[in-house]
């Protein structure tokens, strides 16, 4: 039986972080949860789309329910850099996320979102409603600061489709919107959002039987342009 107690801590600012169209293109929503995994210190994140649901999952460290990471993540809007250490990953990235809102992106879409983690052999996993939130949003007043809480999920519903050891998925049920028809222009649209990709943190797109690899940002991007103007020699290459 599963005992772990999710509570999410909504600042007030959230309402005003959170606007009507703040996320209205399901690849910016991707993009934030992309970025999530590369503040999680991830190598690989893997874009699944399975027909019915879209999945986020990366090979980051995964956070703790014990530890107390997860309770820091469910905190939403809150100010999460408290000096120049916490700008900075523990492989020494600049982390990207800033408001802390982006883990309420994928709601945008989907009115059910599955959050899974696994670090250290301790899963832990919780459902996120839009329709328990937005009874929160509309019944506290703007300058109330609400906590949520969120089903948990049993330890036999966490699974995983690539990761093992560590890592996080965020999984967005029946979402409103859908990828693209070809895995092609699921790559081109990423691209235009998230230029970090390299060899050490490769985007894969899977569907289906298909799959493709993002990890060149300029290589894959360059094939996109009709045309090029490079100044000096800097990018010759290209």
């Amino acid at each position: 039986m599963n005992m772990k107690e999710y509570k999410l801590n909504i600042d007030p600012r959230i309402l005003e972080l959170l606007g009507p169209s703040l996320y209205t293109n399901i690849y910016y929503i991707i993009a934030e949860l992309i970025a999530n995994a590369y503040d999680a210190d991830a190598h690989n994140v893997y874009i699944i789309d399975n027909g019915t649901n879209i999945t986020v999952e990366d090979d980051g460290n995964g956070m703790s329910y014990v530890g107390g990471e997860i309770g820091k993540y469910l905190n939403v809007a809150r100010i999460s850099r408290n000096s120049e250490s916490d700008a900075e990953t523990k492989l020494g990235r600049k982390k990207m996320g800033r408001k802390g809102v982006g883990k309420l992106a994928a709601l945008s879409v989907s009115e059910n979102v599955l959050v899974k983690t696994i670090t250290n052999d301790e899963k832990s996993g919780l459902i996120s409603q839009l329709a328990e939130l937005t009874y929160y949003f509309l019944g506290k007043n703007r300058n109330y600061a609400s906590r949520v809480l969120l089903e948990a999920l049993d330890e036999s519903e966490i699974k995983f489709e690539k990761i093992k050891q560590h890592g996080t998925a965020i999984v967005m049920l029946n979402p409103q919107y859908k990828l693209h028809a070809t895995i092609k222009a699921i790559k081109r649209n990423l691209l235009k959002l998230f230029p970090m990709v390299n060899e050490g943190f490769k985007i894969h797109i899977i569907r289906g039987k298909e799959e493709a690899v993002i990890s060149n940002f300029d290589k894959d991007m360059i094939k996109e342009l009709s045309s090029l103007i490079t100044l000096g020699n800097e990018f010759r290459y290209l």
